[in-house]
C-alpha cells in the first residue's frame, strides 16, 4: 500500500494538481478580456478593458423589456431589436450604441429582448412584432433593427412570413439560431475549458484567429495584431443566388410590413471585425468579404433609404488609422464608435 501511495504521489497527483491549477487560472482570468479572449482562452489582462471602460456613459438611459404584453403597452419614440451589438456586447450597456442613442437623442428608447433565446433573429422578431400588431396601440414612431454581418445569410434563409410559422406569442420553439460567442462558452465545466485550453494551445485549433496589421490600430500591448472570430471568414463569404434572393426577400418583407404599419424603419448592419480590417492585414491568407457591398447592390435605392451600414460609417476611420474603432479583445465596436453609430441612426429617425 505504501509503495502504491508513493507511486501515486509522483504520477497521478502532479497531473491532478496541474489540472486544478490550470482550471483555477482560467477561472481567475476569465473576465479580464472581451468575448474573443474568453472563447479563445487568451489572457490579455484587465488593463485594456479598464482603459476602454474609463470612457463609458455614467448610466444606462434606455429601458429593456422581454415580454410581449409589456411591449404592447409601452409607448416609446424608438424601439430597438437586435443581437449582441444592441445588448451590451463589448464593455456592457453603458458603452452600447443603444445607450448613446437614448442619451444623445434625448428620446425614449426601448430595447426588446424576447424571453425565448431561440428567437434570436432580429429580422424575424421585427417582422412578427409588426405582423402581430404588438406596437399598433403604442404609437412607436421608429423601429431600429440591428444584425451582425456574419449571421445575415443564415438568419435570413431561416426567415418565415407564412401565416402558420412560429410567432412570438405561440409559446413553441422557433428554428434554432446561431449561438453567439459567449453563448458557446456558457455553462462549460472547468475541466472542459482546461481541455479546450490544451487543445487550442498545443494543437493550434483555436477558434480565434490572430493576424498582423500593417499599422498599429489598437491600444494595449499588441497594437498591430488583429484578433477575430473564425466564423467571420466562414460565414457570408460565398453566397449563392438562392441565398441572395432569401436575404433580399427577408429585407423586403420587413420593409413592406413597416411601411404598411406606418413605422419608420432603420436597418443597422453591424460589420464583422475581419471585414472592417481585412484590407490592412499583412499577407492576408483569407478570402475577401464583400457582403456589405453586395447588400447595397442587391437592394433598390428606395429600400436602401432604410439602411445604416456600420462599415460605411466606421471604415473611413480605419483608413485614417484611428485606433480602437473596434475593440482589440472583442468582436464589437468600441464605445467611441457607439456614439458615431448612434449619430447615424439618429439622422434616420422621424
Amino acid at each position: 500500500m505504501k509503495k502504491f501511495l508513493i507511486k501515486l504521489s509522483y504520477t497521478v497527483l502532479p497531473v491532478w494538481l496541474l489540472l486544478v491549477g490550470l482550471a483555477t487560472y482560467l477561472w481567475m482570468t476569465d473576465d479580464n478580456s472581451g468575448d474573443l479572449m474568453r472563447l479563445g482562452l487568451i489572457d490579455t489582462g484587465p488593463e485594456y478593458s479598464d482603459s476602454i471602460r474609463a470612457n463609458l456613459l455614467p448610466q444606462v438611459y434606455f429601458k429593456s423589456i422581454d415580454n410581449d404584453s409589456l411591449l404592447s403597452v409601452d409607448t416609446c419614440d424608438v424601439l430597438v431589436i437586435g443581437d449582441s451589438f444592441s445588448h451590451g456586447g463589448g464593455v456592457g450597456k453603458q458603452g452600447d450604441y443603444v445607450n448613446c442613442l437614448a442619451h444623445d437623442s434625448q428620446r425614449s428608447v426601448v430595447l426588446y429582448t424576447p424571453q425565448d433565446p431561440t428567437l434570436s433573429s432580429p429580422m424575424q422578431i421585427a417582422y412578427d412584432v409588426l405582423d402581430l400588431g404588438l406596437i399598433d396601440s403604442t404609437h412607436v414612431t421608429n423601429l431600429v433593427v440591428q444584425e451582425v454581418e456574419r449571421y445575415i445569410v443564415s438568419r435570413h434563409c431561416g426567415f418565415r412570413s407564412d401565416p402558420n410559422r412560429t410567432i412570438l406569442s405561440s409559446g413553441t420553439q422557433a428554428a434554432q439560431q446561431p449561438a453567439t460567442i459567449d453563448e458557446k462558452r456558457q455553462d462549460v465545466s472547468p475541466l472542459l475549458r482546461v481541455k479546450d485550453f490544451m487543445f487550442y494551445h498545443l494543437f493550434g485549433a483555436n477558434p480565434i484567429y490572430k493576424v498582423k496589421l500593417s499599422s498599429p490600430m489598437f491600444g494595449g500591448k499588441e497594437p498591430d495584431r488583429l484578433y477575430f472570430y473564425n466564423e467571420d471568414v466562414k460565414l457570408g463569404i460565398d453566397v449563392d443566388s438562392a441565398q441572395r434572393q432569401q436575404v433580399v426577400n427577408c429585407y423586403r418583407h420587413v420593409i413592406d410590413k413597416a411601411r404598411k404599419r406606418g413605422v419608420n424603419l432603420v436597418l443597422l448592419v453591424a460589420c464583422d471585425k475581419y471585414d472592417m480590417y481585412q484590407n490592412i492585414i499583412v499577407d492576408n491568407p483569407y478570402p475577401a468579404k464583400t457582403l456589405n457591398e453586395d447588400i447595397r447592390r442587391w437592394m433598390s435605392p428606395g429600400e436602401l433609404d432604410c439602411f445604416v451600414f456600420a462599415k460605411d460609417v466606421l471604415h473611413p476611420l480605419v483608413e485614417q488609422r484611428v485606433r480602437d474603432v473596434y475593440l482589440f479583445n472583442d468582436t464589437h465596436w468600441s464605445p467611441a464608435s457607439s456614439h458615431i453609430i448612434a449619430r447615424e441612426v439618429i439622422n434616420k429617425l422621424k
